[in-house]
């Protein structure tokens, strides 16, 4: 039958076996442990006193093999034997120490994970503060405050304020009522594909590397009146403007922070006529051509009161 020591993890010369734990040890280097580290079992809180150390006696007794050298150099092998002893022992109090201080690394960093998560939730509601304060500023800044009206004598009519509101409506109304009476007249036109044409179409071109290749997609396409232009919005956060005639990218419209979800052209479109985006940031920007018939469009007005991301833009028959 074969002992291994907990300490040494080699088989013992005198084994002896805690009451507390029942864990076998070397009796040299429990007594030895013992007198270093106080009254307590090794990798426990145990007391250990003589009455809990019980020896072991193995029948027939085993005998370990002598070392050739052992009757030449006694003293040597002595002192080996105490070396190793101490080494053992060191061994032993290191690997505890590297426990202990892996418990402690691990408590350090759910600390600092913790707190990084928190620092991140306040940022995030920082941001978003400013941002509904940067909202409602813009809101009161395009509340105009309306002068009082002064009092008027009885005999004099007082003129009513213009409302932009009801100017808008009435040429809305305006314009329904010029369509629905052409609506009735209207016939169908003449260079108009039938369905059977369609179902022979086939495809002409491609257009490849509008947009940018780390975000791929386009989310929206706008076609000019003479047909030789094209809008694109896409999710690389920019609109492009493409002609079809030189096969080139006439002006790319950067400034949206987010994917853009739909692009139009105003009044027909073309190189002189504005654009309109909208994008998943919340905002809708206007876009003119450059002052001095420059190639391009630059930025005119931005319009942020939207509390959620804009997924689509339309153009009333009234311009």
């Amino acid at each position: 039958m074969s002992f291994i020591c907990s300490l040494s993890g080699e088989s013992p010369n005198e084994p002896v076996i805690s009451a507390k734990t029942g864990r076998l040890y070397e009796s040299r280097l429990l007594q030895k442990y013992l007198s270093e580290n106080g009254q307590h079992e090794p990798q426990t809180t145990h007391a250990l006193t003589p009455d809990d150390i019980i020896p072991v006696h193995s029948d027939p007794p085993t005998v370990k093999p002598r070392p050739p050298t052992l009757t030449s150099i006694p003293a040597l092998l002595s002192t080996f034997q105490n070396e190793w002893d101490a080494l053992v022992l060191e061994t032993f109090s290191l690997k505890q120490q590297y426990h202990q201080v892996r418990q402690e690394l691990s408590q350090a960093l759910y600390q600092n994970d913790a707190a990084c998560r928190v620092v991140a939730r306040l940022m995030k509601e920082r941001d978003e503060a400013r941002q509904a304060l940067a909202t409602l500023q813009a809101q009161v800044a395009a509340v105009e405050p309306v002068a009082p009206v002064a009092a008027q004598p009885d005999t004099m009519e007082v003129d009513a304020v213009a409302d932009p509101a009801q100017q808008y409506y009435d040429t809305a109304a305006e314009t329904a009522k010029t369509l629905s009476k052409g609506r009735v007249k209207r016939e169908v036109p003449v260079d108009l594909t039938s369905p059977e044409a369609w179902k022979t179409a086939a495809e002409s071109s491609v257009i490849s590397s509008l947009h940018s290749t780390t975000k791929p997609g386009i989310t929206a396409l706008d076609v000019d009146q003479s047909g030789s232009l094209l809008l694109t919005a896409g999710m690389d956060n920019h609109a492009e403007v493409y002609s079809r005639t030189t096969d080139t990218v006439v002006a790319t419209l950067k400034g949206h922070t987010k994917r853009l979800t739909s692009a139009l052209w105003l009044g027909g479109g073309g190189l002189d006529a504005s654009i309109v985006t909208a994008s998943a940031d919340k905002s809708v920007r206007l876009w003119v051509p450059k002052p001095g018939n420059a190639a391009g469009w630059v930025k005119k007005n931005i319009v942020k009161h939207h509390n959620a991301e804009v997924v689509g833009l339309s153009l009333h028959p009234s311009g």
